[in-house]
């Protein structure tokens, strides 16, 4: 059983979404990353990062940037 991504729309003003099904992905380099890992993590062109230890996201081209949730 494969799982099916359902992509979100979400108000940047309210913070990226962030959860257990959560994931982001970067159009630009393919990679997948979760919204909460336990490391910090960032796609391999450095797009989207994710830092744990200071709590926040950056993602420096919002174009290429998805967010889905696993079900």
């Amino acid at each position: 059983m494969s799982e099916e991504k359902k992509y979100i729309n979400f108000d940047l003003a309210k913070g990226y979404p962030a959860g257990d099904k959560i994931q982001y992905e970067c159009v630009n380099c393919g990679d997948i990353l979760l919204s909460i890992p336990m490391n910090s993590m960032a796609c391999k062109c450095r797009n989207i990062i994710v830092d744990v230890d200071a709590g926040r996201v950056t993602v420096k081209d919002g174009n290429k940037f998805r967010t889905y949730i696993v079900e």
